[in-house]
């Protein structure tokens, strides 16, 4: 495959390089595959992923009542995406996916870098910064879905944001304002999101003990416009049922809070974060007040028996990708292998809001036979407060090019 796309990709440079030689640029692959021109103006790369997961679900007889729970296999990411950089400070993105039989545009932005006193400026279609998980890609996630909270988290939208690292990488802050697009393109309307994050790194060594400790805050407020409020929360399984479903009528505005704890210490690492989300609404005579609170926190435990550690990004304030110290096939080598456990709980009730409290424990081990290809296990144990208990057991098999 490697031979192919790069063919294509220097036929596609052949091409756009008029009265250039084939001397003016390199290619070669680090992660993907990259072109790159010798004076460094400019640099574009091509890759994807592909994600293939399986499930098998169990869950109690209460909730065979109330819902229809079956086995399954899906392809849960299959994207390709190019992205580069134009005369050393703007770059770009464009990612599809092709899961679930459908073409979506993940990301579709311009990055202005170096802009005096600001620092960059991003305008398109991206994530919004909005928690450690959520801006952590899923190829490097600990477990194979992010905790209970991220259905609070917004993901993609379009908009624009200013952000900026400063004292060595040690604070950085972001500030952004986007429309509720959520991966369509397209919105018309009047809401919108406003989203504020700061990070920082009061410990960051990679010499003698790999030591990090990452601290972070988000606020969000996301004007509604007394539309109706929908969230539906399955297990921390994709393929697994939504157990809770929660609608508010004539909802004004939702703040969300986030704090973000990470504490990685050579092959063990602990991570956590808290959201609580405060959702204001007009009176009705279907609910008794005019604002509810539900939150969501989790706790993940890992450690590496092989002896790597999470990897830790500075640029991104989340994590990069695990590379073993022994790849699989490489001197007898055996590649790496994580054991991971967590707890998660969202709480949606309030007053008399019942949207009810799920509670998940999740084991996870992965596999990782080289950077680019990894083999994850989970098994769930999940407890939907009054309507029973589901254990789910997934395997995701994984390659990032």
């Amino acid at each position: 495959m490697r031979n192919i796309i790069l063919i294509l990709v220097f036929l596609a440079i052949k091409n756009i390089s008029i009265g250039q030689s084939t001397e003016d640029y390199d290619v070669y692959w680090k992660k993907s595959l990259v072109a790159e021109s010798k004076t460094g103006n400019f640099k574009i790369a091509f890759g994807g992923r592909i994600q293939t997961d399986l499930m098998f679900i169990d869950q109690s007889n209460s909730l065979d009542n109330l819902f229809e729970a079956k086995n399954g296999v899906e392809f849960r990411r299959a994207r390709i995406y190019t992205s580069g950089t134009l005369y050393k400070n703007v770059k770009f993105k464009f990612q599809l996916d092709f899961a679930g039989a459908n073409v979506v545009i993940k990301d579709a932005y311009l990055h202005f870098t170096n802009i005096p006193y600001l620092g960059n400026i991003k305008v398109g279609n991206f994530k919004e910064p909005e928690g450690l998980a959520m801006l952590t890609s899923s190829n490097n996630l600990t477990m194979m879905e992010r905790p209970l909270g991220n259905v609070f988290d917004n993901d993609r939208n379009i908009g624009v944001m200013l952000n900026n690292q400063l004292m060595d990488k040690h604070l950085s802050w972001y500030a952004g304002a986007f429309y509720p697009t959520v991966n369509t393109g397209k919105y018309l309307g009047n809401k919108y999101n406003i989203v504020l994050r700061l990070a920082g790194l009061p410990i960051y060594n990679t010499e003698s003990k790999y030591k990090v400790l990452h601290l972070g805050f988000g606020y969000v407020y996301q004007y509604n416009d007394y539309e109706n409020l929908n969230y539906s929360v399955r297990p921390e399984a994709h393929l697994a049922p939504k157990y809770l479903k929660v609608s508010l009528p004539s909802v004004r505005n939702i703040q969300d809070m986030n704090t973000e704890f990470l504490f990685v210490y050579n092959s063990f690492s602990i991570e956590s974060e808290y959201t609580r989300a405060l959702i204001t609404r007009d009176n009705d005579s279907v609910f008794s007040q005019t604002s509810y609170n539900a939150f969501s926190y989790n706790v993940t435990l890992s450690w590496f028996a092989t002896g790597e550690h999470k990897n830790y990004v500075k640029s991104k304030t989340t994590f990069g990708i695990v590379k073993p110290k022994n790849n699989l096939g490489d001197d007898g080598g055996f590649g790496a292998l994580e054991f991971a456990l967590r707890y998660s709980q969202i709480n949606m009730d309030d007053s008399d809001l019942n949207g009810g409290v799920i509670s998940d424990l999740t084991a996870g081990i992965n596999w990782y036979l080289n950077p680019a290809t990894r083999v994850m296990f989970n098994y769930i144990y999940s407890d939907i407060k009054n309507l029973g208990n589901a254990n789910i057991f997934q395997v995701r098999v994984q390659i990032v090019f």
